[in-house]
């Protein structure tokens, strides 16, 4: 008869993960299991007391206090010894086709199976880990181990055991979601088991690339926003070749605005906002692009968070060079001393309820050459008490060429601007 598979996986809370990270995962092993047994999927978390049996998954106790990665140091404790033989699986995995593929490369359960690090050949990567019963290396690991040292328990691994194999020696069905460094995994390969995201953006943070929306809607469908109720503004003075991109990146069912004229971008914004009908309005400069989730996340996150205006994640790209660059805010609800200190809110990222400039009026065409306007207006919106929203999702792709504003600025002249406008709010 055939044995139950036990999938083992790690949650440490206060990190980049969360209980959504387990339900998403847990969601597609079983949904693409095939066989008759399910298999059965555990979960150290740190906030579980005692075994909880949700039916779907299992939460069991995290005893250790290690940080990061290090956490992972349990799975070796021989504790885990009753659930042996098992297939752990980071959290930053999607999984694409059934994991029993990966279970069937397991020929002999006696070998310490390990990914290879994608970017180190002959290192290991410990995201993908098939820990046999009574193994001998798992023990070494855990009798070895004396407290974290460094950032990563990968690199701490390298020196202790070595794998009996790596899992991409067994097949070229797993995959990295960024092969190239800065590249993303755009596309899905027809022969794909696993995508290892290993580092940001995580899942939830990707979801600009449409298969891991898709991936991310199968476990949590979206609720259906009234899209016509937002107004996107392009204000531009020229076309610089990436208008028609930019004007195609917006939903159709949302009122667009092209405002072109002779000023900064500040000026054309404002005067079309007179014409906007949107209950939510958002400005998009000409050389950037929205993501495919950005309205419907953006009016998401400031209904649901009761907020007057929200920011969030950006892709840069570089028009000169290959390379990408994901932005995630250090601060997700900044104070306006905050700001004051340093301005780390990514302005293509931004949307606004139409009440805002209602009470506050729009963008300041007073302050220069139109590269810090944005700044002041949302320190505005922060000292007239205005709540501000973080929406965890990539809103838009932001794009970097030698034209831009902000490159052909002079450094001094957007020096003093920020110096301007800070002494305004201090």
């Amino acid at each position: 008869m055939e044995s139950r598979k036990t999938i083992v996986l790690v949650l440490r809370s206060g990190g980049d993960f969360a209980f959504r990270d387990v339900e998403l995962i847990t969601s597609h092993i079983n949904g693409k299991w095939k066989s008759e047994i399910r298999p059965r999927i555990l979960c150290l978390w740190d906030k579980a007391k005692e075994h909880y049996d949700l039916g779907n998954v299992e939460f069991i106790p995290l005893t250790n206090d290690q940080p990061g990665t290090w956490s992972r140091i349990a799975l070796y404790s021989p504790e885990m010894d009753q659930y042996r033989p098992f297939l752990y699986v980071d959290l930053d995995t999607a999984i694409i086709n059934s994991i029993e593929n990966i279970f069937d490369l397991v020929k002999d359960p006696s070998q310490f199976i390990t990914l290879e690090d994608f970017w180190q050949k002959g290192k290991t990567a410990t995201g993908l880990v098939w820990f046999p019963a009574n193994s001998e290396k798992v023990a070494a690991v855990w009798n070895s181990y004396n407290g974290a040292g460094g950032n990563r328990m990968d690199k701490y691994l390298w020196g202790v055991v070595q794998p009996d194999a790596f899992w991409q020696s067994l097949t070229n069905t797993i995959k990295d979601f960024k092969p190239h460094r800065h590249e993303l995994l755009e596309e899905l390969p027809e022969n794909t088991d696993l995508v290892c995201f290993h580092g940001k953006p995580r899942v939830f943070d990707a979801q600009a690339v449409s298969w891991v929306k898709s991936y991310v809607e199968t476990a949590f469908p979206r609720r259906v926003i009234p899209i016509h109720k937002v107004t996107v503004i392009i204000p531009y003075n020229r076309d610089r070749g990436f208008l028609q991109a930019a004007i195609d990146s917006v939903p159709k069912d949302v009122q667009l605005l092209l405002s072109k004229g002779d000023g900064y971008w500040t000026a054309n914004f404002n005067k079309a906002l007179k014409d906007a009908t949107g209950d939510f309005i958002k400005y998009l400069h000409e050389d950037d692009l929205l993501t495919p989730n950005c309205i419907e996340d953006s009016v998401n996150a400031i209904e649901s968070q009761n907020v007057d205006f929200i920011h969030g994640n950006a892709i840069e790209f570089y028009m000169d060079r290959k390379r990408k660059r994901f932005f995630r805010p250090p601060i997700k609800y900044p104070t306006v001393e905050d700001l004051l200190n340093k301005n780390k809110i990514h302005s293509a990222t931004l949307m606004y309820r139409r009440e805002v400039f209602e009470k506050l009026g729009g963008f300041n065409e007073e302050i220069g050459r139109g590269v810090s306007e944005e700044y002041e207006f949302n320190l505005r919106c922060l000292k007239a008490g205005m709540k501000i929203g973080y929406c965890d999702s990539i809103l838009a792709r932001y794009r970097r060429h030698p034209n831009q504003k902000i490159k052909t600025t002079n450094k001094e002249v957007k020096f003093e601007e920020r110096e301007l406008v800070k002494e305004m709010y201090r």
